[in-house]
């Protein structure tokens, strides 16, 4: 089993917020793709667990030609930007222009060819954690930028489809057992996992020997990237 944890990797960071980056696709990022990262895999270009400091945030920006989804894994987010809200999202614009996006939530931003605008702001003196996620937009694009907000309970969880790449979060009790695939990307965010006499510690990106891996823990979270077959 191929594994990269992030207790291997340098801190680095921008504005209010600091990271451990585990993936950097070199189609997207060139000569600037970090030696100790991983390629994507599909549309995935790149995989960061970071946590924004007290009262931090990643300041305004622009984002073109990438789809980003943010996994929040502790505390609450302000989420303010330009990107349409949809009517499915969980969460909507408030009267200030602020989203509020909490712990178990993900949010997912499209930038269609418009691009977008955002800032992710932590209102608490306590840290936040996010896993970030970006991806190149294939197929279809919309022209206008959209974002959208999902819960995330017990089971697995769709929050991503792509033309050619899936991502799902899985939320296991203790003692539930998941079957992998070996050709899937997966990123271990909570808990800890056990497949033989092998442990899966959080932070963990690994590709799975194909098999049954145990949660030892309640609410073990695990992102899937699966490949998407064409019909």
């Amino acid at each position: 089993m191929r594994l990269l944890n992030y207790d291997t990797l340098d801190i680095v960071g921008f504005a209010g917020v600091r990271e451990r980056i585990l993936v950097m696709d070199s189609r997207q990022f060139g000569y600037q793709k970090r030696e100790d990262t991983w390629e994507g895999s599909g549309q995935l270009m790149y995989l960061a667990h970071a946590y924004f400091k007290p009262g931090g945030s990643t300041g305004r920006h622009q984002h073109s030609d990438i789809d980003i989804v943010s996994i929040v894994t502790r505390g609450r987010l302000h989420h303010e930007g330009s990107a349409e809200v949809q009517p499915d999202s969980a969460v909507a614009d408030s009267t200030q222009g602020l989203a509020e996006i909490k712990a178990g939530q993900v949010m997912v931003q499209r930038s269609g060819r418009s691009g977008f605008m955002h800032n992710e702001i932590n209102p608490d003196a306590d840290i936040v954690g996010m896993v970030q996620l970006w991806l190149q937009p294939a197929g279809s694009v919309s022209e206008r930028a959209s974002q959208t907000v999902i819960d995330v309970g017990r089971g697995l969880t769709t929050v991503y489809q792509g033309i050619d790449t899936e991502l799902s979060i899985s939320c296991l009790a203790e003692k539930e057992v998941l079957s992998l695939q070996d050709s899937w990307l997966c990123y271990l965010f909570q808990g800890e996992l056990e497949a033989g006499n092998h442990a899966i510690l959080r932070g963990s990106l690994f590709y799975p020997d194909e098999g049954e891996f145990m949660a030892k823990a309640d609410d073990t979270r695990l992102l899937i990237i699966k490949p998407v077959l064409a019909e």
